[in-house]
């Protein structure tokens, strides 16, 4: 009776086994892909981090550059730009380059050669306009400044040419 048995069991144990493997097999295959999404998360950090720490290289190296600078230096060449209220405004001075735009001239390029990024950092200074009434409106669309006051642009790229962060900041220069 029992030999009887043994062969009408059909192989009920195989299919148990591999709906085991299948399962087994899909969580492997999610963890792989769950671990490769974490390292590329990683990875695009540290890049970013990169290009962070070297816009503020740029940021740095413009602030120390600034003091030199007079105010007939900002007529748009060599990094030095005016920040012009007016949008139809078209002098030459005026036209700063677009921080978006990769491939704008007029940037200045910072001489350290840093090694770990795929472009070195490059910066922009430019004079913010002064207002003839210190009691003037600060609207927010208005551009309303003192004088003195000087925004420094600064984009810094990491390891991969896409990853630019761009930091802008204000800085107070007194006048002698």
């Amino acid at each position: 009776m029992n030999a009887s048995r043994r062969f009408k069991q059909g192989g009920a144990a195989l299919i148990v086994a591999l709906a085991f493997m299948l399962i087994l097999s899909i969580i492997g295959v999610a963890a792989m892909q769950n671990a490769t999404m974490q390292e590329r998360m990683a990875g695009n950090s540290k890049d970013v981090n990169i290009a962070f720490q070297a816009a503020e290289i740029a940021v740095r190296h413009a602030e120390a550059t600034l003091p030199d600078l007079k105010p007939l230096d900002f007529d748009g060449s060599e990094g030095a730009y005016l920040s012009c209220p007016d949008p139809d405004d078209d002098r030459q001075a005026c036209q700063s380059p677009d921080w978006n735009d990769y491939d704008s001239k007029g940037w200045v390029l910072i001489d350290g050669k840093l090694s770990a990024v795929s472009r070195q950092p490059e910066f922009i200074i430019e004079q913010i306009a002064g207002v003839d009434d210190p009691t003037a409106s600060l609207d927010a669309d208005k551009t309303v400044s003192l004088k003195g006051y000087y925004r420094v642009t600064a984009r810094g790229f990491g390891l991969n040419e896409r990853s630019m962060v761009v930091l802008e900041t204000t800085y107070k220069r007194v006048e002698k």
